[in-house]
Parts: C-alpha cells; sequence; structure tokens
C-alpha cells in the first residue's frame, strides 16, 4: 500500500502544517522532499510578541532539514507566512516545531545537541549531512539556554591566567573562583582591556575581592590594581 500524505501528515506531525506534496528520489543520495502548507484555519501569531490578532502580510517558501528517515536526508520545503503585527511590524508567522530564521526542525536541532555531547562537531556534521558552521550554530545556542548567567555573589578570590588558542598565534584570558574551583569568566586577548570586562561585569562586588592569583603580567596586575585595591 501506498503512503498517503495524510499518511505522512501522522508520522510527520508538523503542527499546523498539512502536507501536499513529496519526492522521492530513485536516487538514494539525494533527499526525499516533502512540501507542506499551513493547515486551513490554523494561525500562528506573531513569531515575537504572540500576539494572535495580525492580519497577513505575505508568504514565501523555506527549504527547511528534517530529521532523516531510514538513513534518508528529508528536505521539507515550507510555506512561511509572514504577519503584519501592530507592534513588531511585518515577522514572520510562530511555527510551533521550526525556530525563527532556523534551517532546520527543532527535533533536528535536539538530535544534533544529543549527539554532540559524545561526537565532535564535525562527525555530527558528517553523520546528519550538515555544513559544519550550521552544527556549530546549533550547539552554541544550545549551550547558551542551557546555561545560566553565573553568579557572581560571593566570590573573594581569583585565579586570573592566559591561554593560547588558534595553535599560539593569539591568547585568551581565564577567571576562575579560587575556592569554588569554577570558571567565572573566559575572554580573548590577554591585555588589560581584554580582562577589564570581567570587573565591570562584577559591578560593585570589586571590594569583596581579598586575593588574587596570577603570573608577572604587568597588564594584570595594573588592571587589577586599579579595580580592586
Amino acid at each position: 500500500m501506498q503512503a498517503t500524505h495524510q499518511d505522512i501528515d501522522l508520522l510527520g506531525n508538523w503542527e499546523g502544517y498539512r502536507v501536499y506534496g513529496t519526492r522521492i528520489p530513485t536516487n538514494t543520495n539525494r533527499p526525499i522532499e516533502i512540501h507542506l502548507k499551513p493547515a486551513h484555519g490554523w494561525w500562528g501569531g506573531c513569531s515575537r510578541c504572540g500576539c494572535s490578532g495580525c492580519s497577513y502580510h505575505d508568504r514565501r517558501i523555506r527549504t527547511i532539514r528534517d530529521l532523516p528517515v531510514f538513513g534518508r536526508t528529508v528536505e521539507l520545503h515550507v510555506e512561511i507566512r509572514r504577519v503584519l503585527c501592530p507592534v513588531c511590524g511585518p515577522v514572520q508567522e510562530a511555527v510551533p516545531w521550526l525556530t525563527r530564521y532556523n534551517r532546520v526542525t527543532n527535533r533536528l536541532a535536539e538530535a544534533i545537541c544529543m549527539l554532540a555531547e559524545i561526537m565532535s562537531i564535525k562527525e555530527v556534521a558528517k553523520f546528519y549531512r550538515l555544513a559544519w558552521h550550521t552544527v556549530k550554530e546549533i550547539h552554541k545556542r544550545h549551550l547558551k539556554q542551557q546555561l545560566e548567567p553565573i553568579d557572581l555573589s560571593g566570590v573573594t578570590q581569583l585565579l586570573i591566567d592566559e591561554f593560547a588558542i588558534q595553535k599560539g598565534h593569539r591568547y585568551a584570558t581565564v577567571v576562575v573562583d579560587a575556592v569554588q574551583k569554577r570558571v567565572l569568566w573566559v575572554g580573548r586577548g590577554r591585555s588589560r582591556e581584554s580582562i577589564r570586562p570581567f570587573f565591570e561585569l562584577l559591578g560593585d562586588q570589586r571590594t569583596n575581592i581579598e586575593a588574587v592569583a596570577l603570573d608577572m603580567s604587568s597588564a594584570y596586575i595594573n588592571e587589577i590594581a586599579d579595580q580592586c585595591p
């Protein structure tokens, strides 16, 4: 029995959308193509503020990658509408399974991040047949969401050091809480200016700093002397 568009709808579970066309190339190296458009009566609203009383502005087709099926790459050709929000102006309609501006579905992004916990970005990109920078950006957004802003309260002792990046041609600075043994901040460079943003982030709590351990870098020493007398 040949699968119908309704069957693919149920399997794909693209909320608010329905299948109106498919293409399965005989060449297994070519992606399976699934064409989607908004279901009749479905209304996503503004993807920024959530406003549901917007009028439609325009629409266009975007190519989105979804999870592979039986080892085959899956490409969705999705009709994305823009709404005219009274607050945000023309903006993409909210799609439950797609983050705004993303080129992959949310479930593929989640699968990529899970695999990136045990594999390198290069290997994950090869597995899903995606560009390295695409996978890297997805994983970076995931890490930003997972890591809450660092709590700087109660910090009294610091460890500051530099380390080489990009084969030693450039450097970065790391600041560690000497008591709790946790990284507080990492920034590019090893000058006074490059470490200053950490102390700006520390704010009034700079007065709580009792001791700093570091090498004999005059740039670090001078900046610490000014920031934490």
